[in-house]
């Protein structure tokens, strides 16, 4: 990179390209920065592995019931979908419009959700496997505009993720 920071071991940068501002931030060294952000992949790495994955049809029936409810605006229909705690994180990359931060709770998931449909309005959305996941793929003017992954555990979404970065689209 030219602005002076050294890629990681991947040959990306790590902590998102920013190791010695991170490390300015917490009052520690750049290294030490880095071996703070390893631990926390660590963790989320481990976290994923312990939460179990619903079963694939009952993944598949909820997402074909929040696909009809965010097709059809339906904030009920998306709140009854979403655990009162349920979390949605997004990635645009810096390409694209994305959240910023988390938005928590079921109630403002589904607000966000039906804002952003609105102002989307894919042409189409399909329920497909991606990366051995199922997903849900939205398309719009032709092209995929974002993948979305949720995490499903007793038959509500306690995660939804969404990938609008075109980097990532590229290959679906």
């Amino acid at each position: 990179m030219g602005d002076g920071h050294a890629p990681g071991p991947s040959g990306r940068e790590d902590v998102l390209g920013a190791d010695w501002e991170i490390a300015e931030v917490l009052a520690v060294s750049v290294p030490g920065a880095r071996q703070l952000a390893s631990q926390a992949r660590r963790r989320v790495a481990k976290a994923k592995q312990s939460t179990p994955q619903a079963p694939k049809a009952e993944r598949e029936r909820v997402l074909a019931v929040f696909r009809a409810a965010y097709e059809a605006g339906d904030l009920a229909g998306l709140v009854r979908l979403l655990h009162p705690d349920a979390v949605y994180v997004t990635d645009g990359g810096g390409k694209a419009a994305a959240a910023r931060k988390l938005i928590h709770g079921g109630e403002r998931v589904a607000e966000v959700m039906v804002r952003v449909g609105r102002q989307w309005r894919p042409d189409r959305i399909d329920l497909v496997e991606v990366g051995g996941e199922l997903a849900l793929v939205f398309h719009r003017e032709g092209r995929v505009y974002s993948v979305d992954t949720a995490q499903i555990t007793d038959g509500l979404i306690t995660a939804y993720r969404r990938v609008i970065n075109p980097d990532k689209l590229s290959h679906v």
